[in-house]
Order: C-alpha cells, then structure tokens, then sequence
C-alpha cells in the first residue's frame, strides 16, 4: 500500500541521517576535543573543554551505543519509532542542556578559538570548520521533528473501530513529536530562566520550566498596558521585564517584577472575541489581583491556555486525592464521590441526632451542615435544600432561614444546581453563564462570559437536606432571622462533598 511504503521510506531515511549523525560526533570527539591538550592553546580557551565542546560525548555515548540500535529494529516496523522515542524522553534532556551552553560556545569559538581549530581543520582537509560541527545536534533535533510530523501525515486514518495498537502508535507518535519540539525550545527557556535578576524566589523549588514567551500584560480591571517576559513553571507563574542588549546575542536580561503560585490562580481561557487574550485571576477574587494576557500569535495563546489548564487539572486531582487519603486515615468515610440517592443504609451512616451536633465537636472542612427551616416542626420537607456559597474553605459556617433555604459557606463549591431527591445529581444551567465551563477548584473558566466574580457571587449550589425518624433532644439554633424551633423527630444529615469534585457547567 502507498502509506506503508511512505512509511518504509521516512524511516529508512531517519536510519540513514542517524548513521551519519554519529559519525559525525566521532569525529568531533577523535579530532577537536584532543586540541585542547595542546601546548600552545591560548589561555583564553584553557580548562573550557565542557564551556566549547557542551556535553556532546555523553550525546554521543547515548546515540551510539542505544538510540542507533532501536532505530534499526524499526526499520519494518515505522510505526514503532514512536515508542524509541517516548521510551528515551529522559536522554532526550541532553539537548535542552547542549542547546543551552551553545550561545557560550560560540561566542568563545569565535573571540578565540576560530583561528587555533583551524591548524585542524586544514591538517584534516576538512571543508566543514568546528563551528559547523558543533551546529549538527541542533538540527538533529529540528530534523527528528520534520521526519516524525511526515509519518504523522503519511499515516491512514484511523477507521471506525481501528485496534487499540494502531491507536496506541500513532498517539506515540504524536507524543514523540511533542517531546522533540519541547525540548528543542527547552535550552532556550532555561538560558532565559538563567537571565532572571532580582528574583526573591527560588525556581529550582518550583518545579520544571514549561515554556517562556513576551506577552503584553494589563494588572486589574484598569491597569495600563505593559510588555513583559513571562515564565511558566509546575508551581508557578512569573513576570518579568525584559532588558535588551542589541551588541549581546542571546545574553538578554530578566528584572524580575511579580510572581504567583498556581495553587493561588484561576484561569479564564477566553476574552470575548479575542484569539489571542487569556486572564489569570487570585482565587481570592480581588479586583486588582488579575492579569489579562495577550499572546503575540492565537497558536501561542492556544499553547499557554492547554499547559495551565493541565497543570490547574493535576493541582486539583493531586489535592483531592491528598484530602481523600487524609480522611480516609481518619475513619472519615471512604466513598470517592457524593451519593445522594435515597437509601436506609446510607442516611444512616451519616446522621447524627441535633443534641449531638449542639455539642462542641469538630468540623471538618469538607462537611456542610445547616439548621432546619422553621416549618419542619408540622410537617416533613423532603425538598428542603442547604444553599452553599463558594467561597473560601477557611470561612465559618453559619445559616439563616430564608425562603426555605439556608445559605451555608463551604470551599470551592462549584457554581451547579442539583435538583433535590433525583436518581442521581442533575446538572442546571444558570441563567447568564449557558456558554460557561467553570470549575472552582481546578479554577478553570472557558470565557469571560463568567467572570471569577461569578464563581463567589451570591448564586448557590443547592444540596438535599434529608430528614428521618428517630428520637433525640430538642435545641435550637441563632440564624438572621427568627429562630426555627425543631420537632422532636428531626434529624439533621451531614453529606460529605469532596471540595475538589471537578465539575463543569
């Protein structure tokens, strides 16, 4: 078939390069490294072996005596390739590091090395010079990501029902690709990070660099307009000014101006109709504490959108799963999500009596309690409901009995009504936010048509209050209004909501 031998061919030609590629490795490694060794080397270039040459024998070592012989294992198998490549994504970070080093090397080549290699070069009667040599890993790198996007394209669709394998390998090499190109930029960003001045944080704490970009940047609602390098880590994001030294190639500098870990920020992906704005908000939801940024192409803004909403994603997965282990540890329960359905075995388990809850007993954050309304004492009101605003978990609960409701302050609720004793939980759209995706724990907002204001305005999210039979001392309890009384067969439930249920609308 036509795509198969497409395929053949890309990776015969990806062999073949590879071959030539560590060849021409050796040859650095046999013939300019032991120059250095020479009597006469200027004092210039003494002792900056690793500063000219970077780590290219440990690239060396990694291509030839690995990477060389899988490539030719796949020789039938081109669809295979991908997984080499995923499987060495480690090594891979060689490149990043050499890519870094490399504006050092040149400029230390060519102040004072450009005339001493050269006795080598022409004993050699090579007409390629050092220089051109020590470019090759960086278009290696370039040229992986050409050969890998061609079998990309070279690859059948997949048919209604294809294998989980022909799924599997060209989401490999998609994957592979991704990897190639991250870490052709990756020594880039990492000399930039290098540049950083006046920074008061410590970056090797905050995880990997992700991507650096220039972006222009407005702090608050009305805050003037200012250009800033921005830098994208696992743990935080960072501002900084750029200082341009036009005589310095790649030797900028970074003042440092403001920083922001990411467990503190929401993300609003788009601007009305704006392709290429995005906004960073504090969850503390202060006006002034928002950063609306407007990326150079919508290809960079679609980039920078992804990578915090993966990195919001996993913050609120890992910190559930940590809460969830912790109560777990605690004998609190041990069911993933929240189970409303009605049933005998389930309320019991977790209904206490109101003389109990009267008493002094600990809280947990990711409880909701409320009093009854006042018209429980005549008659039962299986659709009462406890109203939750979003806002912080460390604020106090308290509740009033307004219209049936009672207004409960709990954390990171997501702004989404569930209709009182269904089946299962029913989702309903709020008026004004029908476009709208949010969830407050990851604090991921698809538009500006819902603000972060909109996330901890006065909208609740409605939860079943349940009531079931069973003796216990009466009390009451304070409220803004009129203090309910309660019959003697009232029951308070207590539902347990995992805070970062992600949920969106």
């Amino acid at each position: 078939m036509t795509f198969r031998r497409t395929l053949l061919f890309i990776m015969r030609e990806m062999i073949h390069t590879e071959r030539d590629y560590v060849k021409s490795l050796d040859y650095i490694i046999e013939n300019y490294i032991p120059e250095l060794m020479r009597d006469d080397i200027p004092q210039a270039l003494r002792g900056q072996r690793n500063v000219i040459f970077g780590n290219v024998e440990k690239i060396y070592e990694f291509h030839s005596q690995h990477f060389l012989r899988e490539l030719e294992q796949c020789e039938n198998n081109p669809l295979q390739v991908g997984q080499i490549f995923l499987k060495h994504s480690k090594k891979f970070y060689l490149y990043a590091l050499y890519n870094k080093n490399k504006p050092k090397s040149d400029s230390l080549l060519s102040e004072y090395g450009t005339i001493f290699f050269k006795t080598k070069q022409l004993q050699l009667e090579d007409k390629m010079d050092l220089a051109s040599y020590l470019l090759k890993p960086v278009q290696r790198m370039g040229k992986y990501a050409l050969l890998l996007q061609q079998m990309m394209k070279a690859c059948p669709p997949l048919a209604p029902g294809a294998s989980e394998r022909a799924i599997s390998e060209q989401d490999d090499l998609k994957q592979a690709e991704e990897m190639v190109r991250f870490q052709l930029r990756h020594g880039n960003d990492l000399l930039a990070m290098d540049s950083i001045r006046d920074c008061d944080v410590n970056l090797k704490e905050q995880g990997k660099l992700i991507r650096q970009n220039e972006f222009l940047v407005w702090e608050g609602r009305t805050g003037k307009k200012t250009l800033r390098q921005v830098f994208l880590f696992e743990e935080l994001i960072l501002f900084s000014k750029a200082r341009r030294f036009p005589d310095r190639k790649n030797l900028d500098l970074f003042i440092y101006k403001n920083s922001i870990k990411l467990t503190d920020i929401g993300l609003t992906a788009k601007i009305g109709d704006s392709p290429t704005k995005f906004e960073i908000w504090f969850r503390k939801r202060k006006p002034n504490d928002t950063f609306t940024i407007q990326a150079t192409s919508e290809d960079c803004k679609k980039a920078w959108a992804e990578e915090l909403s993966q990195l919001l994603w996993k913050q609120a997965i890992r910190n559930r799963e940590v809460r969830m282990a912790e109560m777990s540890s605690m004998g609190i329960g041990n069911k993933p999500c929240l189970d409303i359905r009605p049933s005998v075995d389930q309320i019991s388990d977790r209904s206490i009596s109101f003389a109990q809850l009267s008493k002094t007993a600990p809280r947990f954050r990711n409880s909701i309690a409320g009093p009854i309304i006042e018209s429980c004492r005549s008659t039962k009101r299986p659709h009462s409901v406890i109203s939750m605003s979003s806002i912080s978990s460390s604020s106090t609960s308290s509740g009033g009995s307004i219209g049936g409701a009672v207004t409960t302050p709990t954390s990171a609720a997501a702004p989404v009504l569930f209709e009182p004793f269904c089946g299962s939980p029913k989702f309903c759209r709020r008026s004004g936010t029908l476009n709208s995706q949010c969830s407050t724990e990851s604090g991921i907002i698809a538009d500006i048509s819902m603000g972060p204001e909109d996330c901890h305005d006065n909208s609740h999210t409605y939860w079943p209050l349940e009531k079931s039979n069973s003796q216990h001392s009466t009390s009451s309890m304070k409220s803004n209004t009129t203090t309910p009384t309660l019959s003697d067969d009232t029951q308070i439930t207590i539902y347990h909501v995992p805070e970062d249920l992600p949920i969106n609308i």
